[in-house]
């Protein structure tokens, strides 16, 4: 019989050990993100809309200057795009490999591991949020340029000269620029790498699972579970699903979703369970809560949640509906009528 909770405790110490990995590839892209900042500026300095007296001809170097961004916006994308890939790649390959080897140091008799041309396959089909990485990374590019031309306009418009606009750009500097247009899109590609790299890590172990199929019968997810954790995550933690068909074990009546990520920034991983093996103790949001002060409780649910919580109108599991979607207050409070 594995030992499941010391299981449990190295794959969460694997995961703290690839947000390291994250970090690195995060700051690289808001590297590249701040030079595209800089090609923006610069292409305002040299081509100046507000210098003509008339509006049409302002306007026109507006389209001028989106144009230009554009080519410099899909090289920029194109660049962070090739180095998370070619990341989520390698990440796919240790984890099958470091899956094996933690699950056998727990006395699971893992065999099998994904062999590269597999590895490369599950980093490319790896959707975040129904899209490839790819599909964000180009959508966020595009984004980019019509933000850009959105705010030169209206400044524009607006009779504002070379200084508004960049401004406009790059943001206040009397708040050190965390207003700038380009912050917003530091957090997207921040929220795309740290989402992709937890579904690489995630697809690795399930698919490694399903390779040991022959040891592996169950999984089970688990979860920080703290303030941060969602909806969807804090229903679906310590529930276990049978690995070949999907079907819930023990608690719950939820279909086996897919391996995470179950929602941007998600941290819900999988445990692999043998026949013999019991699901890890403790592993559910409705145990973390019992263990709560009342005033945590309330700040963890929110008044309203917490109030149905417990006159005991809701459990955790009602937090989303079956198709898991999270549930609305309203719609919490309708099913409790």
């Amino acid at each position: 019989m594995a030992d499941t909770k010391a299981l449990e405790a190295s794959l969460t110490s694997r995961d703290v050990s690839l947000l390291r990995v994250q970090a690195d590839v995060t700051r690289r892209a808001i590297r590249d993100v701040r030079d595209l900042e800089k090609v923006a500026v610069s292409l305002l300095r040299r081509i100046d809309p507000a210098d003509p007296v008339r509006r049409g001809d302002q306007l026109n170097r507006v389209t001028r200057i989106g144009a230009e961004f554009a080519e410099e916006a899909r090289a920029t994308y194109r660049r962070i795009t090739r180095r998370f890939l070619g990341t989520q790649a390698d990440i796919v390959g240790d984890e099958s490999v470091e899956a094996v080897r933690l699950a056998q140091a727990a006395g699971l008799n893992l065999k099998r591991t994904l062999t590269p041309t597999q590895a490369k396959k599950v980093a490319e089909d790896l959707l975040i949020d129904g899209a490839t990485a790819s599909s964000h990374f180009s959508r966020q590019g595009r984004s980019a340029r019509d933000e850009l031309v959105r705010r030169l306009r209206q400044t524009v418009t607006a009779d504002g000269n070379l200084t508004d606009m960049v401004r406009s750009i790059r943001g206040e500097k009397e708040l050190r620029y965390t207003n700038g247009m380009f912050r917003t899109f530091e957090r997207h590609a921040q929220a795309t790498i740290v989402t992709g790299m937890s579904g690489a890590s995630n697809a690795a172990r399930y698919e490694t699972y399903v390779a040991n199929d022959d040891v592996v019968t169950m999984i089970q997810a688990i979860n920080p579970l703290d303030g941060r954790t969602s909806d969807i995550c804090r229903a679906r933690a310590g529930r276990t699903w049978a690995l070949r068909s999907g079907r819930a074990v023990g608690h719950g009546t939820e279909s086996f979703p897919g391996p995470p990520p179950w929602h941007i920034r998600c941290r819900t991983t999988l445990v692999p369970l043998g026949r013999q093996d019991n699901p890890v103790r403790g592993q559910t949001f409705g145990n973390l809560l019992d263990s709560m002060s009342e005033s945590q409780q309330k700040e963890m649910l929110g008044p309203g949640k917490f109030e149905l919580w417990r006159k005991g109108d809701i459990a955790m599991a009602d937090l989303i509906d079956q198709s898991g979607r999270p549930l609305t207050l309203a719609q919490l409070r309708e099913r409790s009528t």
